[in-house]
């Protein structure tokens, strides 16, 4: 993500170059068109890096939520039948 002191930086540039030389009119033109190309380019960043936020975000509750059911069914499968039901005692042979 550009920073604005960046952007701000490439505005003061182009602002320069608009007072520089003779062909300063076509120069105006090409910076101007210039900075309007980035500063979409900046809007478009900018977007597309809120969208990767959201997807990322969704993506960690999605794994939390993952995690803990698995957590879940391994305590479980830990227990195992033995916490439901006591185990029988072996019978000795009587003589």
């Amino acid at each position: 993500m550009l920073k604005p002191s960046v952007l701000f930086g490439v505005i003061v540039l182009a602002a320069s170059m608009l007072s520089c030389g003779a062909n300063g009119q076509q120069a105006s033109g090409y910076t101007e068109s210039r900075i309007n190309q980035l500063e979409r380019a900046v809007s478009d960043l900018r977007q597309r890096l809120d969208q990767l936020r959201q997807q990322n975000q969704r993506l960690q509750q999605e794994m939390d939520k993952m995690q803990s059911r698995m957590e879940s069914r391994l305590q479980h499968l830990e227990k195992g039948p033995a916490a439901k039901a006591p185990v029988p005692k072996a019978r000795t042979a009587k003589p």
